[in-house]
């Protein structure tokens, strides 16, 4: 009777400490998916932020524009073919 009533006493503990790692377990895994989707939601953030300065980029360094900016503000023009000069290493 007294070995039955300790078997009881073991299964019901146990059973509680289940249970209570289950809950542990649901609160963790609810959490960690909180987390994925938030970090989801800024990597997306960040690659349409990155397509942007790509295309800014592109803009920047089109070699029209360069060539625009280089005549208007420094007043450059391109060398006629009979001024280029080309040196080469011995």
């Amino acid at each position: 009777m007294k070995a039955r009533l300790i078997l009881i006493a073991v299964l019901g503990v146990l059973l509680l400490g289940s249970a209570v790692t289950e809950v542990y377990v649901r609160h963790e895994r609810r959490a960690r998916f909180a987390e994925l989707n938030a970090l989801e939601a800024k990597r997306d953030a960040l690659q349409v932020q990155w397509g942007r300065l790509q295309l800014e980029q592109s803009t920047w360094a089109n070699l029209d524009r360069i060539e625009k900016l280089a005549r208007e503000r420094l007043d450059l023009e391109v060398p006629a073919p009979g001024d280029l000069v080309v040196v080469t290493r011995k």
